[in-house]
């Protein structure tokens, strides 16, 4: 791009159109399914084709928003839903799914890949892996700083040398964990952030041990209009503004302000001679900054994390409310910039010679919006010899100039008569006229490089393989500390019923020599988050796990992110790969995505993720017996884990609860250990804290641990039809407590049915949930 790109939100056509009349280049948009905001107004499907033929006609782009997960079944109308958009020219879709990453590639292929912040991605090794499999922009995850997104710019270049666009926010809310990694309003309050009904609650207080109340997880609202020499010059291609859920009147009147800090940095670069990067500033007015609280920012604003990797001065902590919005600057905006479509001016000139076929030619004035001169002609029926009354010129006229309900206003005429004899019916005229102004917006569109027609392409899938599920009988554990993983040893040697053991990568760290199971598979856990800081060098970390992983007695790694999946394939890794839950394999397209990103390593197995139900996850399960739905190699069987057991990380964040709360413990990028810590919610409930300083990042857990000992006989139906293996996963618990879970659950699954009613008591004693086992998270 010559210059960074302006990206505004519209939650509605209205928005849309003041948000292109302020000045932004793009607008992001949703329509009415599979997008993250399901609570905006949104656009129907009609409004979505008529948006992205004006946003062509005026010069600008549209990028429609498809960054929820989707479900197995709903894969046909999700391509039925995309294809009339793609068809009608849509520029972008912004994607989290890999599963939709893959249709629209592949189905779709002139519209662009645009990676959501929901993909979580945290560096150039992520990039690059999306980048290869067809991705042109990639928004990154909002905890990345300036460096790290500089790193992203001149890490992950095409074969032509030019960069992957990087898409960022500069203004607007901000959430507290990573996005797409956030299940707390779906595990709390059933409503999923995957699925684009959130329902905030960080914005709600919490309290550590004392009894005062803190907005501890609502961060302030992202305010950048100081920063933007800075962000331009680190390699950012797409502003971005947040805020399809807020009125027309915000899209247009924060698009107005930063339309013109661009414009100020572009025409300070061009006198700049020579220009040298660093020294130009551009600084937002004091009517700016005041035009700007009055748009529905809340309290306190901030820079995010683009300066610092956390602190209490980011956190809203006393009130995450909005300011009151001043209603003089939203009646000034909205007169400036919600008044309606712009219209292109056009020349009209018409031929009627009798005996012959009518003419209109139209041709467009050189304007703002297309400093050009371009002209059609239409053809219409055969001109008559009038009967009875002839038709005037000024009949004519008021026929030809009805362009009240088109894009274009005409600013002159002229009309050709060679008798005052002729007739053409009314009808014909305004036939005449509308053929006309299709030809003129397809001229335009087509001199602007879009195809009046695109051709759906051949999926080059080779899908000759088959990929089933691998038998496997026991339980897979996950273990955090060092005497849950000694527990988890001792019962698997006792036992025969445990399959394999995932072990935190902090334990194999901060011990040489560890005693692993004999009797079962292990695993090390990759970190949930990886990224390269000043503080740590997460690529080096994980290149020295996988060096352990190869030279001990380890069978392979359980990776987490997409970050890990591409230094992974840059190592290739020889032993075997499994996915976690958290890289989510909705549907089997995003499966088939895995195997192509790990076609040449040993891909052993993958976890179901915790927000489909028992239905859904079958419906995905029934895909690995289909051989013509799964795209591999070659035949291979794959092992499949669900979790019966665990607390569920509800959120992965950069910021951090100790620090907010208490002060830091200087830890960072130093000490292996993890912290503990806790927040009790209104009513009472206690959500433990992970606290790890070395990478410096948060896991706030659910109150209370999934368990579903009271599913045993759906899962036995489940697991005999797909050979799932259950997952009990251990992270706060002490040993007495895992040998208490792991010897009731073998009881249930395995014991004498004599002796189940004894284990249930002792499960049922403690505080628990069935989490989306049963509930669909919608």
């Amino acid at each position: 791009m010559d210059k960074v790109e302006l990206l505004a939100p519209a939650g509605n056509y209205e928005t849309m159109i003041g948000a292109f009349n302020a000045g932004a280049d793009a607008v992001y948009l949703g329509g009415r399914g599979f997008g993250a905001r399901a609570f905006a107004d949104n656009f129907t499907d009609e409004e979505v084709i008529k948006a992205i033929r004006y946003a062509h006609l005026i010069g600008k782009k549209i990028y429609l928003t498809v960054n929820t997960l989707l479900k197995e079944k709903e894969i046909p109308a999700f391509i039925d839903f995309f294809a009339q958009f793609a068809y009608a020219g849509l520029d972008g879709a912004i994607i989290q799914d890999l599963g939709i990453f893959r249709i629209i590639r592949e189905t779709f292929p002139w519209v662009e890949l645009h990676v959501s912040t929901q993909m979580t991605i945290t560096g150039n090794a992520g990039a690059s892996l999306l980048m290869e499999l067809g991705a042109s922009r990639v928004v990154p995850a909002r905890e990345l700083s300036l460096d790290e997104i500089r790193q992203i710019h001149d890490n992950c270049k095409f074969p032509d040398g030019h960069s992957i666009e990087i898409e960022a926010f500069i203004h607007g809310a901000m959430c507290y964990c990573y996005s797409g990694a956030c299940l707390f309003s779906s595990m709390v309050g059933e409503r999923s952030g995957n699925r684009g009904r959130c329902a905030q609650p960080c914005r709600l207080p919490y309290r550590t041990s004392k009894n005062t109340e803190y907005y501890a997880l609502s961060l302030k609202d992202m305010c950048m209009f100081d920063r933007i020499p800075e962000l331009i010059e680190a390699g950012i291609d797409s502003f971005k503004i947040e805020g399809r859920m807020k009125k027309p009147e915000y899209a247009a009147g924060v698009t107005s302000i930063y339309r013109k800090l661009i414009d100020n940095y572009y025409d300070q670069k061009s006198s700049a001679k020579p220009f040298e990067p660093g020294k130009i500033q551009i600084k937002a007015t004091s009517v700016d900054k005041r035009i700007l609280a009055s748009l529905y920012l809340r309290s306190e604003t901030g820079e995010g994390y683009y300066f610092k990797h956390n602190g209490a001065d980011m956190v809203t902590l006393n009130s995450p409310a909005y300011n009151g919005s001043d209603d003089a600057v939203l009646c000034d905006i909205r007169n400036k910039y919600l008044n309606g479509e712009k219209k292109l001016p056009v020349f009209l000139n018409c031929k009627l010679m009798a005996g012959k076929e009518a003419e209109l030619s139209l041709r467009l004035e050189k304007c703002a919006e297309i400093d050009e001169n371009l002209s059609i002609t239409a053809i219409g029926e055969i001109v008559q010899t009038a009967q009875k009354r002839p038709m005037s010129a000024t009949d004519i006229e008021k026929q030809l100039s009805k362009f009240g309900n088109t894009h274009f206003e005409l600013v002159d005429k002229k009309i050709e008569i060679d008798t005052d004899n002729i007739f053409i019916p009314n009808k014909a005229l305004n036939e005449l006229r509308r053929n006309a102004v299709c030809l003129l917006e397809d001229e335009i569109c087509k001199f602007r490089g879009y195809s009046n027609e695109y051709q759906k392409k051949e999926s080059k899938s080779d899908k000759s393989g088959s990929l089933t599920p691998k038998k496997n009988e026991g339980f897979l554990i996950s273990v955090l500390t060092k005497a849950q993983l000694e527990e988890a040893v001792r019962y698997s040697e006792e036992s025969e019923n445990v399959n394999a053991i995932y072990i935190d990568s902090r334990i194999v760290l901060l011990n040489d020599e560890l005693h692993l199971s004999s009797k079962c598979r292990n695993y090390i856990s990759l970190p949930y988050i990886t990224r390269d800081e000043n503080f740590i060098d997460c690529r080096k970390e994980i290149k020295s796990l996988l060096d352990i992983a190869e030279s001990k007695d380890y069978d392979g790694v359980l990776v987490r992110n997409l970050e890990q999946l591409s230094i992974i394939k840059e190592y290739k890794f020889k032993k075997e790969i499994i996915t976690d839950y958290g890289l989510y394999i909705w549907n089997h397209e995003a499966l088939s995505s895995y195997c192509e990103v790990l076609k040449d390593l040993s891909f052993a197995g993958f976890n179901l993720p915790l927000e489909l139900n028992h239905h859904e996850a079958e419906d995905l399960l029934s895909c690995l017996c289909e051989e013509k739905t799964i795209s591999i190699d070659a035949d291979q069987k794959i092992s499949v884990g669900t979790m019966i057991y665990g607390r569920v990380p509800m959120m992965l964040t950069a910021n951090c609860i100790k620090n907010t709360l208490k002060g830091c413990t200087g830890d960072r990028g130093k000490a292996i250990n993890y912290e503990n810590d806790k927040l009790i919610d209104r009513t009472g409930r206690i959500l433990p804290v992970t606290c790890d300083c070395f990478h410096c990042y948060n896991i706030i857990w659910n109150s209370v641990p999934v368990s579903l000992f009271k599913k045993i006989h759906k899962l036995k139906s489940i697991a005999s039809k797909y050979y799932v293996i259950y997952r009990l996963d251990f992270t706060t618990e002490k040993s007495e407590e895992v040998r208490d879970v792991l010897f009731a659950y073998n009881s249930l699954f395995f014991a004498a049915e004599s002796d189940k009613n004894k284990y249930e008591n002792i499960l049922s004693a403690k505080d628990y949930t069935t989490g989306h086992f049963e509930r669909s998270a919608d």
